[in-house]
This record gives structure tokens, sequence and C-alpha cells, in this order.
């Protein structure tokens, strides 16, 4: 099949910033996976009385390798040109439109009314980093909402921005995270700190653009009580300092209490002064109000750099908490000083040691994958609760399994140079009990950070880690022998579900059929990095007796399944020995689901007593259960698990069983 013709139209060099930066590498990635590329920008993206900042990059030097050929066609007062670049795009079989702010609006407008001018049959995808901006102003709404109804496709990079994409019109959303573009190049020489002057204290960064939301006022709050306190903590502000906010803080650093323990740099710092800038400071601090995405973390974790940040927008799937860095809540004075409290004593030096570099390659197969997924025809999804659509599913597969083969390959490629673990000695989870309940969002949170820690991608449904986790430590522990040989059979399967996916990345499925799912919703056959996806029945599967050392069931029993032909037919197929872990919705007093349906059947929550009952069924048909089911076992003391399209609230329960 011969390469596609790919448009790109967005902010590049010279223009300054992450967006500039994301669309540049965006163009590089897609030409390395063979497309044919075009990179449309803006020679004029503001009007300067609009934007309060230098637009371009000072010096004229670019922040990462320019993309040729780049045609710098756009401007904000030439609409002519607007659908004239549209026109010249006719020929493209994909036109990926970068949204920013939604001043530019009307030029992406322009793009789309030249290419039906064209009769181009291209399809199209808005990439959105930021539905609405973070100071949205009178008719905003009304053109985002425009510009999202034009579009095949919108792919936003948080659950909470696609809510808001399809509140503002699309029909079509797709979910990735935001892959890495840092600017700057490589760390300095020499270990992290080694650069920090030590005359006193602890030296912080605040790094970017000073603006409303993005809370440097907090941080200074913060900074004096820090004060009071005894901790001599040194704080940078690097960026420039736009409007009442760049006043706001102007005023407090020349405050008592942090005069001369407070340094503007004020100004766009450029990519060549970072790994300096960066290795003078013992961590960053990002004290967002609010947020969506930001490669910040990432930048001061490829330099070593620990991170104080809060709880919104990418930051709590970045920063590992007490790990990498400290999490907290926006816009708390108080908790944010307690968290730069954490760094004396020895601190630092302990979340120092846990940062990691990022990986600056894998995550954008997956987002490739996501683009993929937004230009695919079809509808898609309705908003969570809704209906889910067969593309929304295709979507979450294809970015899983890109991520999945990439990963893995290059894994087993760095085990053979002795440059890494090989697949099969990689840690095992910990921490999920072969039979329990999850018991509160703490254990969510603790699951979801040991999948990442682990670097298996984790599912964006945060409570569904925690059973999986559970199900591929006991397949490793209990069904394998080490040789990663073991033969898995997940009933009910997804293919975007991660039990599979995750035991393929222990090393498991080099043998053909090795790794299976069934369900009734699938048709044709289909193979994914060397996992069987086939339609089946998980009450009457097909496979011989005795053929299989695992079969894992996560929350599928609960809708409407027939849970004795199921368990006498997993008895069937597994070995003596052989281990069947399943999870089911759960609450030790469950809420009425009288009339509540989902899937085409009613909704089921299992109670102490039908989890009991369970056990007692699978025992006759000569599964054992693995650990004890007491009334402790069973109490929680919360309810974790939200179903917003159900509006129901409770937990889950694992179950592991050994067969006789």
């Amino acid at each position: 099949m011969s390469a596609r013709k790919v448009v790109v139209v967005g902010p590049a060099h010279p223009a300054k910033g992450g967006t500039a930066v994301h669309t540049t590498q965006l163009a590089h990635h897609l030409r390395d996976a063979g497309e044919r590329v075009r990179l449309v920008s803006w020679s004029r993206q503001y009007p300067a009385a609009l934007y309060p900042g230098e637009p371009l990059v000072p010096g004229g030097e670019p922040e990462v390798p320019e993309f040729v050929p780049t045609v710098r066609a756009l401007a904000w007062d030439a609409p002519a040109g607007w659908v004239r670049a549209g026109r010249r795009c006719a020929d493209a079989d994909l036109v990926v439109l970068t949204h920013v702010v939604p001043l530019q609006v009307p030029a992406l407008l322009g793009v789309l009314a030249g290419l039906r001018s064209a009769r181009s049959a291209a399809r199209t995808v808005v990439v959105a980093h930021n539905v609405l901006p973070h100071e949205p102003r009178p008719g905003d709404g009304p053109l985002v909402r425009r510009l999202l109804a034009s579009v095949d496709g919108v792919l936003v990079h948080s659950e909470e921005q696609a809510r808001l994409a399809r509140d503002h019109g699309a029909r079509h959303v797709v979910v990735a995270d935001l892959p890495p573009h840092l600017p700057g190049g490589a760390p300095l020489a020499g270990p992290a700190g080694s650069r920090v002057p030590r005359d006193g204290g602890v030296r912080l960064l605040s790094l970017g653009v000073v603006r409303g939301y993005k809370g440097v006022d907090v941080l200074l709050e913060a900074l004096r009580r820090v004060h009071l306190e005894g901790f001599d903590a040194r704080l940078t502000v690097a960026g420039e300092l736009w409007g009442r906010a760049g006043e706001r803080v102007r005023e407090l650093a020349a405050a008592p209490g942090l005069r001369g323990r407070v340094t503007l740099r004020e100004g766009y710092v450029p990519a060549a002064e970072l790994p300096r800038l960066l290795a003078e400071h013992d961590a960053l601090v990002l004290p967002y109000r609010s947020g969506t995405a930001s490669q910040n973390a990432l930048l001061a974790f490829a330099h070593g750099l620990p991170v104080v940040a809060t709880r919104t927008g990418s930051f709590p799937a970045q920063v590992r908490d007490g790990v990498d860095g400290l999490l907290v809540e926006p816009g708390d004075v108080d908790a944010l000083a307690a968290a730069l409290l954490r760094l004396r004593d020895g601190g630092l030096q302990v979340l120092r040691d846990g940062v990691r570099a990022p990986d600056l390659e894998v995550p954008w197969d997956a987002y490739l994958a996501a683009l993929d997924a937004a230009a695919e025809p079809g509808a898609v999804a309705a908003p969570p609760g809704g209906r889910l659509l067969e593309v929304a599913k295709r979507g979450a597969e294809l970015a899983l399994w890109a991520r999945v083969g990439v990963q893995r390959r290059a894994g087993e490629r760095l085990a053979e140079r002795r440059l890494g673990l090989a697949p099969a000695h990689r840690p095992v989870p910990s921490g999920v009990p072969r039979t329990g309940v999850l018991q509160d969002r703490a254990e969510v949170a603790d699951a979801v950070a040991q999948a990442r820690r682990l670097r298996l991608p984790a599912h964006p449904d945060a409570p569904k880690n925690w059973d999986a986790l559970g199900a591929v430590a006991a397949v490793l522990t209990l069904a394998d022998d080490g040789s990663r040989s073991a033969r898995v059979l997940d009933a009910g399967s997804a293919r975007y579900s991660p039990v599979l996916p995750w035991l393929r990345l222990y090393g498991f499925g080099r043998e053909r059929g090795a790794l299976a799912g069934i369900n009734l919703e699938f048709g044709a056959t289909v193979h994914r990095d060397g996992v069987e996806f086939r339609h089946g029945d998980v009450t009457d599967t097909g496979l011989p007796a005795g053929s299989l050392d695992a079969v894992t069931c996560m929350s599928v029993v609960e809708h409407g399944v027939p849970v004795p032909a199921f368990l006498a037919e997993a008895a069937r197929v597994l070995r003596p020995g052989g281990v069947l872990v399943l999870s089911t919705d759960y609450d030790a007093d469950p809420p009425d689901t009288t009339g509540v349906t989902a899937y085409g059947a009613p909704v089921r929550i299992f109670s102490p007593d039908d989890v009991r009952g369970f056990v007692r069924a699978a025992d006759a048909v000569g599964l054992e259960l693995v650990g004890e089911l007491t009334d402790e076992v069973l109490a929680h003391p919360e309810r974790p698990v939200h179903w917003a399209r159900t509006g129901l609230d409770y937990t889950f329960v694992l179950l592991t069983f050994r067969r006789r």
C-alpha cells in the first residue's frame, strides 16, 4: 500500500511554545512512520494587541529540528489565504488541524472551506490542545462548536477535554496521552543537583508564562509560609509575566518575607538555555489552579529533577506521588507549603532517587494510532454513560496494541544487549490480594501508579487497573513455571482490556494461540501482536479439556453470564493446578439495581452472600479458592467505583481459584 499524503496545519518555528514544538514533532513522527507529510504553518498567528508577549522565538534558533517542507501560508488577517491553503491540500488523504485558541478557528474553517470547494476526499481531524481557552471570552463556544462539528474526528489529551469536545459538537472523539515533545536537548553532564549553587537552601524553579491559571501567586504565598517554618527555600520564576497575574507575582516577590528569596527571570526561556537552567535547581514546582496537558513535568524528569505539582490536568498521571514528586490539591496554599517542607531533611534526595527519564519514543506510536482512530469514518461513543460504539473500541484497541508491539520489541532488543531486563524478569505486580476487595480510592491510585511504574499501559478506567494487576500477578506466580509458556484465555475479553497485553509484555504468547480472548461480540478472528481474539461463549468455549493453564475473567459475570455454566466450563478447560482469576462488581450492602440494564442484561452487583454462593458453586466443580473469604475480607470502607452510565457506586471483588 502506498504511503498516505498527510497535511499537518498548525504553528511551527519561528512560533514559540509547546504547541509549536508538538506540531513539528508530529510531522516528523508521521514521516518516520512512512507517511508523505507537509506542514502548513502561520506567518502571523495573532493581532499584536491581543498577544501580550513576544510571539516568536528569541534569536530565531529553532527549539527542535525544523520540518521540511513547511509552508507558512496562514495569517490571521488574510482570509483569502485560508481558503487557498485548503485548496492546495485537496490531494491529501488526511488533514490534521491544530486547535490552540478560538481566535484561530476562522482560519481553520477557511482551510476546511477550501478543501470542500476543491471536492477533496481527505479525512479531517482536529488535534485540540485546549477545547476552550483557560481564560474564555464571549463567543469562544460557538466558534469552537462550529469547528469541531465540521471535521471527521477530534483528538484530545484527557477525558475531561473529551467531554468538553462532545459538549461542543464533536461527533467522534479519541483520547490519547500527550506524547513527549521536549525542547532543549540533553541534560548537562553530571548527576542531578551537581550544578545547584550550594549557598544554602533548596532551589525551586517555576517555568513558563505566568498566567492566572498557573497559580504562581499560590506558590509565592506558600513559600512565605515555608520561611516562617525556618526552611530556606529559594525560587526562580522563569518566563514571561503576563497581565494582572504577572503584576501580582512582582508584588509578592518584592513583599517582606520574600524579598531576596525570589528571582524573577522575566522573558521567554530559549530552548538552548533550558538544560543549564534546570541543572541549577533542585525541583520544579507546577502550582496550577487548572490545566489540561503539560510537558513540564516530563521535562523536569528528563533532567533529573523531582516535581511538586497540583492534581490537575496531566500531572496526576505523570507524577508518582512520594516517588518522583509530590501532588497537592489546586489552589491550596497550606497543602503546597506542607509539600515544600517535605523537601527538607533528606526528603529532596528521596524524590530525586525516584526520578526516571521519560520514554520519548514509545508514546508516539500510541499517539499516531489514536490519530488514525480519530480519522476513521463512522460515529463514536457517546459521552461516558452513553452507547459504546465500535469505532471508540477500535480507537482504544489501535492505540493500545501499537504501544504494546513497539514496547515489547524494544524491550526484547534491550535485553539482548544486556541493557534492560528480559520480559520474563520484569517485576511481578504486588499489593493486590489473590482474593479480596478493592478497599478505597487510595488503592485505585496505587494500582494506576504501579501500572505506570511497571511500564504497563494503564486502563483509562482507573479501578480496572486494580483487578488486572491482581490477575496478572496470579498468572505469573500460580499458573506459570517461569518459562512464560502458560496458555491463558481471557473470557469475555475486549481487545482493549489490559490483562492480555500486559501478559504479552511479560513475555507470554510466543506460541500462536497461547494468549487468547473470546467474546460473543467478536466477529472474525483477529490477531494483535501474537494474541488471538475470536468469537466464543464463555460457557462453551470449544477448547479441549485440560488445555489451559489459566482463565481470567474481568468484570464479565455480572452481565447476565450463567455462573454455574461458566464455572463448569472453566473447570473443564483448566489443567489440574490451573488457575481461574475473576473479578466482578460487588458491595457489602449493594445498591438497588431493579430495572437497571446494560449490555442487554439486568445489572447485578454481588453481595457477600452472592460471593459466598459463587465460591460454593466453584468448589462443587473442582475449583478451590486461593485465600480466605472472611467477613473482614469482604468489608470495605469506601465505594471507589462509579459507573456513570447507571449512576451506581460500588467496588470490585477479586477471586482466585485453583483446579483440583
